[in-house]
């Protein structure tokens, strides 16, 4: 039975946009973004440099069609096998619209794959383990998020090199748990639009530090200059969350997937993309084991404007794969079948390639013997 629920709307942040002329536009909020008990305003910290929001497409919003059902039973995808490395427990995974990046668990090794599933080469980060991968269309270079530090990787120069000029507060800021940037869309509705798009968008990097527990970060690229900063506190709801696992974003609004600490109750959470404050909450996904590992991570993915795939990961329960729409509220959540109840997805990332495809790779393990496998889709519209 379909344990998703309770996708709460607590304020309507969809944007209106007057355009007369491109260089006369007016960019405006329909409500003011609510403010709760749990939302507090940032006290500690300098107040943030505005920043513009990210325009919502009014001509033709992008929706991609989704099939639940094809996707959880991998029925169109391509299948890889990944090699089995001692004490790789959870995977990291990023796509680009040529290439996927996995690695992850205690190994600080990752492997750089083709979209045919051909591994070009690997890459020892000389960290222990990477905890998140992201890729940035302004760098042209997946970003790293390690033990201590965080690292740019140059597919075409095959080079890696590490972030300089982030300050860490304290010793205890001194790993990058989770990070996410929006990358650039190819199919915007005009020249009109793109080039708006150009003036107003700021393409920015977020960044959860230390599990979670000390501070949500917002660096803008490329240069990596922080420019907004959250405590955990102010995420995280008082005396019920424990953790963030995951933070995404779709150009419009922040994803995240906190768990609670008394039921190990994982929900997705959705924030405004300019102020950080929650404007949707409570999607429950599953129940989890408590632990605090690399495996059983609540991780979530944009489709589109609009979409989020989620998974549980490890001995959540149900074991399923999620789908939810922030506009209309729609839940969808459709569980693994019988036959395949001791695999589970423990990633998922989604891109796009030069032909306006949309891609989706998962990761999927079987508990019973530890083979992992790489599964590819690659959909056209």
């Amino acid at each position: 039975m379909p344990i998703a629920m309770n996708f709460d709307l607590l304020t309507n942040n969809n944007h209106q946009i007057r355009c007369e002329h491109i260089n006369e536009c007016e960019i405006k909020l329909s409500k003011s973004p609510l403010s709760n008990g749990i939302n507090r305003q940032l006290t500690t910290f300098p107040p943030p440099v505005p920043i513009k929001p990210r325009l919502r497409s009014i001509l033709n919003p992008r929706t991609r069609q989704i099939d639940l059902e094809q996707l959880s039973r991998c029925s169109l995808t391509r299948q890889f096998t990944l090699p089995n490395v001692e004490n790789e427990k959870w995977l990291a995974i990023a796509s680009s619209n040529e290439y996927v990046l996995v690695g992850g668990g205690s190994s600080s090794t990752l492997r750089l794959f083709d979209l045919q599933g051909k591994q070009i080469r690997l890459i020892d980060i000389k960290t222990f383990a990477a905890f998140d991968l992201a890729w940035s269309n302004v760098l042209n270079a997946f970003l790293i998020a390690g033990y201590d530090r965080l690292q740019i990787y140059n597919i075409e120069k095959d080079q890696l090199t590490q972030v300089e000029n982030i300050n860490l507060i304290n010793k205890k800021d001194n790993y990058f748990w989770s990070i996410a940037c929006h990358r650039l869309v190819h199919d915007l509705n005009s020249i009109y639009i793109l080039i708006i798009s150009f003036v107003f968008f700021s393409n920015d990097l977020f960044i959860v530090l230390s599990d979670g527990l000390e501070s949500i970060w917002r660096l803008s690229l490329p240069n990596f200059k922080r420019i907004q900063t959250l405590s955990g506190s102010e995420i995280r709801e008082s005396n019920t969350d424990d953790r963030i696992s995951c933070i995404r974003t779709n150009g419009h609004l922040i994803g995240m997937t906190l768990r609670q600490h008394n039921t190990n109750q994982w929900r997705v959470d959705l924030f405004d993309y300019i102020t950080m404050i929650r404007t949707h909450r409570g999607l429950t996904i599953g129940y989890g084991i408590g632990a605090f590992n690399f495996i059983e991570r609540c991780m979530l993915a944009p489709v589109d404007d609009h979409q989020w795939l989620i998974i549980g990961g490890y001995q959540v329960q149900p074991n399923a794969l999620t789908l939810m729409d922030d506009r209309t509220g729609e839940i969808k959540q459709v569980e693994r079948q019988n036959d395949r109840q001791q695999e589970f997805i423990s990633n998922i990332c989604t891109s796009e390639n030069s032909k306006q495809q949309q891609i989706i790779t998962m990761i999927i393990m079987d508990n019973q013997n530890g083979q992992r496998q790489m599964h590819v889709v690659q959909q056209q519209d």
